[in-house]
């Protein structure tokens, strides 16, 4: 099992949004460091919170200070562009960091409505089409329009899918394409989304077998009081989302010290537990390992929402004291 990471860029309460992006170089660096298989970037607009708006610019930066890791979006939003626009972005990518870049593709908009009309998506043309076109780009389809650079390896394409049917991964079993399941936001995701992915696999250039990436919010400290703190953060984050109400910043832990949550949202908490691994280290890196199994990943990327950078630093250096081959 490979252990990654997936940055938001989260903007922390009297912090920047200089600040939230050089934080996320800074992790970058340091997961390249403790040995963690990718890296990838998400993309939200329009959401004060989460300031990572363009996966493939900030994915620039980040490959200019690493070394070895993956890198990859997850993902762009492809409703929001035209598949060449995007094709080209990344094998601009691939010819800065040949055989290092991911291309991870959702079908959302990662913003308001408002946001999404001033991202002029395409008209006339529905999600599995784009993902034809993009595939026909990297690989030289078009002999009348080529993607530049005309590089000659292309991005690995991986679905990113919510995972809440048994026919979630289907276009990405047609195309052999990786699936990503994304459990941090639908904690309900089937495992027979992925039993049905493998068994209905076609194999592709980048993918000869499937390959199985699942995506879990991660809270972890090293003491008990730090624990509470970041968990009380996160909670806070997914009620204010589920709610329709996205929190601007991360608070500082002294403003949500005295927050309590009411009966009902500590139930909805309870019931979409299955998002997310909790509590101590060991405790932790035994959760994932019994997330992996539970739906037969290959992979498992871990994403973490904390005030303080350093404590996600801290977090990641001991979960891959634990887990990273």
């Amino acid at each position: 099992m490979k252990i990654s990471i997936l940055e938001q860029s989260a903007l922390s309460e009297n912090s920047t949004a200089a600040d939230a992006i050089q934080n996320t170089v800074w992790l970058a660096r340091e997961a390249d460091y403790l040995g963690y298989e990718r890296f990838w970037l998400s993309e939200h607009h329009n959401m004060s919170i989460l300031q990572g708006s363009s996966p493939e610019v900030l994915l620039a930066a980040v490959g200019a200070k690493t070394d070895r890791i993956r890198l990859g979006s997850g993902g762009v939003m492809l409703p929001n562009y035209s598949a060449y626009k995007v094709a080209e972005n990344f094998r601009v990518l691939e010819a800065l960091f040949p055989g290092r870049v991911d291309c991870g593709v959702g079908r959302a908009s990662g913003g308001d409505p408002q946001a999404t009309l001033f991202l002029n998506p395409p008209k006339g043309i529905d999600f599995p089409d784009q993902v034809a076109q993009l595939e026909r780009f990297f690989h030289g389809g078009y002999p009348q329009t080529t993607a530049m650079p005309d590089v000659t390896g292309a991005p690995p394409l991986w679905l990113l899918s919510a995972g809440g049917h048994p026919d979630s991964g289907r276009l990405a079993a047609e195309r052999g394409m990786g699936l990503a399941i994304a459990l941090f936001i639908n904690p309900a995701a089937t495992e027979a989304a992925v039993r049905r992915y493998r068994e209905t696999f076609r194999p592709s250039p980048e993918f000869p077998e499937p390959r199985v990436l699942i995506a879990l919010n991660c809270v972890t400290a090293d003491t008990t009081e730090k624990l509470a703190d970041m968990k009380k953060a996160s909670d806070y984050f997914r009620l204010m989302r589920d709610s329709g109400s996205y929190p601007k910043v991360v608070p500082a832990p002294d403003g949500l010290r005295a927050l309590a949550f009411s009966d009902r949202q500590a139930a909805y908490l309870g019931m979409i537990a299955n998002r997310e691994v909790t509590g101590l280290i060991d405790d932790v890196a035994a959760g994932i390992r019994a997330r992996a199994a539970a739906y037969d990943a290959d992979e498992v990327m871990i994403t973490m929402m904390t005030f303080d950078i350093e404590d996600k630093v801290r977090a990641f250096h001991q979960i891959a004291d634990r887990l990273v081959a």
